[in-house]
């Protein structure tokens, strides 16, 4: 049994940067193995939030855990549990597919032996088997995505933030990824994901 209630569970949190309140008191708690979505335009402090649950930024005021850690205090711990895709798709142009998934993977300390069987599957989540050595930059919007999320994920986390995934992606390919994500909360994933696209949001 969970020694937690909640997979992410924020109180009152607030952020300010001078007298600019980029996150006002917010609260909610998310179910281990749910799909959390966040509507708002941009600046509604989506962004804000993910990064100071994830410890990057110190709360104004107020608190959150996820998977039971507090992001303040206990970041380094919480993060070989914690997947992040950024807006931006973190990955590296000038790098192959597969030498994208293979940096991420030794940088949360996978063996030589699981980072193989990873690459693998991700490649075949992404729709790049046998494609693993073309270079990213040559990739499409979908593919860049795709790839993205499984390079977030090559650790295997228990808890996902995705910030706007799918953004500036084509409608076949934002109905793909979101059959991607809802598979990961069927396999007991808790993915918290921010959006602008009200459809999204009443998926």
């Amino acid at each position: 049994m969970n020694p937690y209630d909640y997979a992410i569970e924020v109180n009152d949190l607030t952020k300010q940067f001078g007298s600019f309140v980029a996150v006002d008191h917010v609260s909610f708690r998310v179910p281990p193995g749910e799909v959390y979505g966040w509507l708002g335009p941009n600046g509604a402090g989506k962004t804000t939030t993910i990064r100071m649950l994830l410890g990057l930024l110190k709360p104004t005021s107020g608190q959150a855990r996820v998977l039971g850690y507090d992001p303040v205090r206990q970041a380094k711990a919480m993060q070989a549990h914690v997947g992040y895709m950024s807006q931006l798709f973190t990955l590296y142009n000038d790098l192959t597919a597969s030498e994208n998934i293979r940096f991420y993977g030794r940088a949360y300390g996978l063996s030589r032996t699981d980072l193989r069987r990873r690459e693998a599957e991700i490649l075949e989540m992404a729709g790049l088997t046998g494609r693993g050595d073309g270079l990213t930059a040559n990739l499409s919007g979908g593919w860049k995505q795709r790839l993205a999320l499984g390079c977030a994920i090559v650790h295997r986390p228990q808890v996902v933030f995705l910030d706007e995934p799918t953004a500036g992606v084509d409608p076949v390919s934002r109905r793909h990824f979101w059959g991607l994500i809802y598979a990961m909360a069927k396999k007991g994933v808790t993915v918290m994901v921010t959006t602008h696209y009200m459809d999204e949001a009443e998926l």
